[in-house]
């Protein structure tokens, strides 16, 4: 039986890029062969200093988007990488004034036909829903989950991503996919930017929460993510990964629980990382190392932003 939705109701489709030409070329594929009326969707693509021809792929689509009946358009350029969240941010500041709801992805994202129908039909049917998010599954190996429901544990400073085959409340959803009520967007004025990468979709969920709204993980519907299996392990990657779920702890843990937390983290998680990494790479990686450690101390004396 095909979901019923208000046919009346306005979603913005949200895109940060940087040079991912030929991922964005399938994303915008995707959106087009959505079963969701073209009239009522937004398309705004916030293009970070591409330099890969990035935005004349993506005028052409655009201009056959508008043949399809899908009006709103748009590609903001910006003359350097502001980063996710703060790319993001900027993002919801221009969706339209009628839009009921905001579908915020990665360029690298690809959507079944029936993703905009399903996942909205859920939110329409629970008032104090705020934000939900489908399966994520690797793009080259679909089999297999990426991401699933987020939970949280404050006191051990632990960040869980688990499946599960059943539509289910949890404390967040991983960023490269989220359906998010307007309403939300307004009461929690965006991302918070001090993110700049990595966690900032849990630190918005969680503020969702203090709010009255709930988060809910539907598996029915399933997105593919091109991206490397277990994540890259870049320096930088690395760096905000870890510091960030500092901050997450720092701003969302009671003065006990960081405690807690802190004296875990320093006795337990750093050298777990390491032992980690050692593991992975089968010998020592100083750099890695040095990088962990850095990310660890920024995030306990609370440096937040980018970092050179």
């Amino acid at each position: 039986m095909p979901y019923k939705i208000k046919e009346t109701s306005f979603v913005a489709i949200v895109i940060p890029t940087l040079n991912m030409r030929d991922d964005i070329i399938k994303c915008l594929g995707s959106i087009r062969n959505l079963d969701y009326p073209k009239k009522n969707i937004e398309v705004i693509i916030w293009d970070n200093g591409s330099t890969d021809g990035t935005q004349t792929e993506v005028n052409k689509i655009f201009k056959e988007m508008e043949e399809d009946g899908c009006k709103r358009l748009k590609i903001i350029q910006s003359d350097e990488n502001l980063g996710v969240y703060t790319s993001r941010d900027e993002l919801f500041k221009r969706v339209n004034v009628h839009t009921d709801y905001v579908l915020s992805i990665d360029d690298d994202v690809f959507l079944p036909r029936d993703c905009l129908t399903v996942l909205m039909k859920i939110l329409q049917d629970y008032s104090d829903a705020g934000v939900i998010g489908p399966r994520t599954v690797y793009d080259m190996k679909p089999d297999e989950t990426a991401h699933g429901a987020g939970f949280v544990n404050l006191w051990l400073g632990k960040f869980s991503d688990v499946d599960v085959n059943r539509s289910i409340e949890c404390d967040y959803i991983i960023g490269c996919c989220m359906l998010i009520k307007k309403q939300v967007v307004l009461d929690l004025k965006g991302f918070d930017r001090d993110y700049y990468t990595s966690h900032g979709e849990v630190d918005f969920c969680l503020r969702a929460k203090k709010k009255g709204y709930k988060i809910f993980y539907d598996p029915n519907i399933i997105v593919r993510h091109n991206v490397a299996v277990g994540g890259t392990k870049t320096l930088e990657r690395i760096y905000y990964l870890y510091r960030n779920k500092l901050l997450v702890i720092r701003k969302h843990a009671s003065p006990f629980q960081k405690v807690i937390c802190f004296s875990l983290y320093t006795i337990f998680w750093v050298p777990k990382m390491i032992l980690d990494s050692m593991r992975f790479h089968r010998g020592i990686r100083l750099q890695e190392w040095q990088v962990m450690l850095k990310a660890a101390m920024h995030g306990i004396m609370n440096r937040v932003g980018k970092v050179d």
